[in-house]
């Protein structure tokens, strides 16, 4: 079963949040699905000014 993960849950993964580490889990098992809506919120939190990731 693939689960989608919202933009502000991997935010927060990508924050270091131990809240939400169990996203890791997800990925390794391959059961995450995402879509474009969730990948555009995403680009802005992902990359700096400078264009580096910033996590």
């Amino acid at each position: 079963m693939n689960n989608i993960i919202d933009s502000s849950a991997w935010i927060e993964f990508f924050k270091g949040n131990q809240k939400y580490f169990f996203i890791k889990d997800l990925i390794y098992n391959n059961a995450i699905c995402t879509n474009d809506i969730i990948l555009t919120e995403l680009f802005p939190s992902i990359f700096t000014q400078e264009g580096k990731l910033s996590c």
